[in-house]
């Protein structure tokens, strides 16, 4: 198994949205029982399976069968619907291989049990002072949106949802699992790296991020890459 750390850095506000919404927020974000935000793993491994496409189109265009020609399908172990990602070659077996994505918090796992630890308490002595909703606009703020015609506002359209705050640091681990996925360490980790957006809005300005990957047995992710695409130079 190989183990990747991996921070999300909010360069822009964005929305992770939870489906859920009351008297003051039309669009809530998603956040644990103490107001804390966070990214689920299923949304953050949607956003890698979208990366990998990408990926795959710039290896098209550039002759790179590296990133051309791995097979997402089995890789994901999804059915595609996307022509794009299906592939007819693939560079080795990957049927065996795991992407093992856990949630990513605001802190590492060991600082964000501790936080919601010290959280649990504090609500809980001071519940008219503070709770979950006063913790969560430490995190975010409310942007607010209508329609108009001809530059007047239309009656009704305002509408408002919740965003997490420029500058919020996600952090989360992907466990890479099986007898050849040291074979797709270098795709797996350009596709993290390649995530540059996240939840909705992205062509309004919001969800913009950077992402950082960091592996557990300390071996130099930037290395791990070059290598890779030299191979996939060296094979075109």
């Amino acid at each position: 198994m190989t183990a990747i750390n991996v921070k999300i850095k909010t360069l822009s506000p964005i929305h992770i949205n939870s489906g859920q919404a009351n008297v003051n927020v039309d669009a809530e974000v998603i956040h644990d029982r103490f107001g804390m935000p966070y990214m689920p793993a299923k949304r953050f491994k949607g956003l890698l399976a979208e990366s990998a496409i990408e990926l795959q189109e710039m290896g098209e265009r550039a002759g790179l069968a590296v990133l051309r020609d791995v097979n997402l399908n089995q890789l994901f172990h999804q059915s595609a619907t996307n022509k794009q990602v299906l592939v007819e070659e693939k560079i080795g077996d990957c049927q065996d291989i795991q992407i093992v994505m856990h949630n990513l918090y605001i802190a590492e796992p060991n600082e964000y049990q501790s936080m919601c630890v010290a959280w649990k308490s504090i609500q809980a002595l001071y519940p008219e002072i503070i709770n979950a909703q006063d913790v969560l606009q430490e995190y975010t703020s409310i942007r607010y949106q209508t329609r108009l015609e001809n530059g007047v506002a239309v009656k009704g359209s305002l509408h408002n949802m919740r965003v997490v705050n420029p500058g919020v640091v996600f952090q989360g681990r992907l466990e890479l699992k099986g007898k050849n996925a040291e074979e797709y360490l270098g795709f797996i980790l350009l596709a993290i790296k390649n995530i540059r957006n996240v939840g909705l809005k992205r062509n309004r300005g919001f969800g913009n991020v950077v992402c950082h990957v960091e592996l557990i047995d300390e071996r130099n992710a930037e290395v791990i890459v070059k290598d890779f695409l030299e191979r996939g130079k060296k094979s075109a």
